[in-house]
């Protein structure tokens, strides 16, 4: 069982045809049965005739009690006064050779005769009886014809003859590879086309909902499938639209409770802010002071992580001198900000571009040192590498690193980590640009962060 799950095919298309092909060469064996039965008769068409040929002047001067002048070689008669039973062989055969035998010793006669076969074999040089290597030739056969014939004073001629069998004087081999090549090599490769052809027509929808469903994480609002195809297809893919559109519901639904709640969080925090003016300059007022700030910046940062896979303003821009402005206002002294390469304009909305390149910076500047951003493009992509030589980010937390409110740095501190939101941004405005976000420790100490971008 375990061999079969491995010889299984896992394609759609190797399954069947696998299926087919297996399916066509069982109906082709059974169906050769027929061949066989068919070739069986023509082996066996040749030698009746001749034999009726060769018999006819001997049953026309049949006589038992005077014997034949000249009797050919291999040929043998006796009179018998009632009619032998058959051998028992096949029925069907012995009727179709029987009917054959009538019709060419009638034509030779010139009048109806009724014969009766009795015994009907094919047999080798040896003797010994042979079926399928005489009808295709691989050793020198023999058709063996016993029949009878009435004579008008009541007895039954016995006649026994021995002639060739009637086929091919081609190599065996010849014969055996063309039966081969067309009867089943051609069908094969002819059910191999048709499953080719239908495999093609039915799995292209099916690829298309393969890849509707992987380009929904990437992009909620992609447009909706077609509705083309056989009837299952159409149903799938229509189910498909409906999920579609309950995750877009949902995922508002979702995103406009969270803004609504951050919004108005807001409207406390001011009038919290308006009472502290009214306290006395103290320790407490600073500190209550800080906790407002910090819960104003988080408030910003959930409702920019909010709208950071919305894009809102789609436009041709000069990737190139937005990187390098946004590097100008963030390098300094100790760290200039280099930019290697360049990837000229690209569609994209620059405002969410500009604060994905800031988080991105921010969060390197913060944590590393040796900052530098590298550009390089093919014909679907563009990628920005931000490296830097720090320490990295743990090998467990790479994969994680990107979710919501999770901080490479452990400390509690959100002046040293922040709230665990901008790489999260990073990555939603990356999704939204039909891209994705690749996090990576450099050999020597350090992080590089790729932002891939589809053109």
């Amino acid at each position: 069982m375990r061999l079969l799950r491995r010889l299984w095919p896992r394609t759609l298309f190797g399954q069947l045809l696998l299926i087919m092909i297996s399916g066509t060469l069982l109906v082709q064996l059974v169906s050769s049965s027929i061949w066989f039965d068919v070739r069986f008769a023509q082996v066996f068409e040749a030698p009746v005739r001749l034999i009726a040929a060769r018999s006819a002047p001997l049953i026309a001067q049949a006589n038992c009690h005077t014997t034949p002048p000249r009797i050919p070689a291999r040929y043998h008669l006796r009179c018998a006064e009632s009619l032998p039973s058959p051998q028992a062989d096949d029925p069907h055969s012995r009727h179709r050779i029987e009917l054959l035998l009538n019709q060419a010793l009638s034509y030779e006669l010139g009048h109806a005769l009724k014969a009766r076969v009795l015994k009907l074999q094919l047999t080798d040089e040896l003797g010994r009886p042979v079926l399928w290597r005489s009808l295709f030739g691989l050793r020198i056969a023999q058709a063996h014809l016993q029949f009878a014939v009435p004579l008008e004073d009541g007895h039954w001629l016995l006649v026994d003859g021995e002639e060739l069998q009637g086929w091919s004087g081609e190599s065996a081999w010849v014969l055996i590879s063309d039966y081969l090549l067309r009867v089943y090599a051609l069908r094969i490769l002819a059910v191999l086309l048709v499953c080719l052809v239908a495999v093609r027509l039915c799995l292209r929808p099916l690829r298309r909902l393969a890849d509707a469903a992987l380009g929904l994480g990437r992009n909620l609002e992609q447009p909706p499938l077609p509705l083309e195809g056989p009837e299952e297809v159409r149903q799938a893919a229509q189910a498909f639209n409906a999920m579609q559109q309950r995750l877009i519901a949902m995922v508002n639904d979702k995103a406009y409770f969270l803004a609504a709640v951050s919004h108005d969080l807001r409207t406390p925090l001011t009038r919290m802010r308006l009472r502290l003016e009214r306290l006395e300059d103290g320790e407490h007022k600073v500190r209550l002071q800080q906790n407002i700030a910090q819960m104003d910046a988080m408030i910003g940062q959930v409702l920019d992580y909010l709208h950071a896979g919305e894009q809102q303003n789609l436009q041709e821009v000069d990737l190139d001198r937005l990187v390098a402005r946004v590097c100008a206002d963030l390098a300094s002294a100790e760290e200039p900000l280099p930019v290697q390469g360049s990837v000229g304009k690209v569609r994209v909305d620059a405002l969410l571009m500009q604060r994905c390149l800031q988080n991105l910076l921010v969060n390197a500047l913060r944590y590393g040192r040796q900052v530098t951003l590298r550009l390089d493009a093919d014909s679907t992509h563009i990628r920005l590498h931000v490296e830097d030589r720090g320490p990295g980010i743990d090998p467990a937390l790479l994969a994680t690193v990107t979710d919501p409110f999770v901080r490479g740095e452990t400390s509690r501190n959100h002046r040293s980590g922040g709230y665990g939101l901008g790489l999260s941004i990073a990555q939603r405005i990356a999704a939204s640009h039909g891209g994705a976000l690749h996090l990576e420790n450099r050999e020597g100490g350090g992080l590089v962060v790729t932002v891939t971008v589809a053109r």
